[in-house]
């Protein structure tokens, strides 16, 4: 799969998750098996722009700190951090978000990762 499809797997799978709040990818009829965690692990570097179209969903993600998400243009790695970490809550695997979660998250992107 190349670079493109990804980008259009992961769009879906946000879609269905923000409308749903189901990561699992199965209401999601593209025909991959791919969850929105794995396409979300694949597209964490990637820094072409994210579309603005899905400003308002953003909006629903970020909760009340949507206004951090909007100070510059973002990126689907961007995104996929996000979402990463907003996920690694609901499963468990870390605290739930909590306040300045999206601030967190989007700075730590400007350091180099180890």
């Amino acid at each position: 799969m190349d670079l493109i499809d990804m980008r259009r797997f992961f769009r879906n799978r946000f879609e269905y998750y923000v409308d749903n709040k189901d990561a699992s990818g199965v209401g999601v009829r593209d025909e991959v098996q791919l969850s929105l965690q794995d396409v979300c692990d694949l597209l964490e570097s990637d820094m072409e722009p994210f579309p603005r179209r899905y400003d308002s969903d953003m909006r629903k993600l970020c909760g009340h700190e949507y206004l951090t998400w909007f100070r510059k243009e973002r990126t689907y790695g961007d995104v996929a951090r996000l979402l990463n970490r907003k996920l690694a809550g609901e499963n468990g695997s870390m605290p739930r978000v909590g306040g300045r979660w999206v601030y967190a998250v989007l700075a730590n992107t400007t350091q180099p990762s180890v």
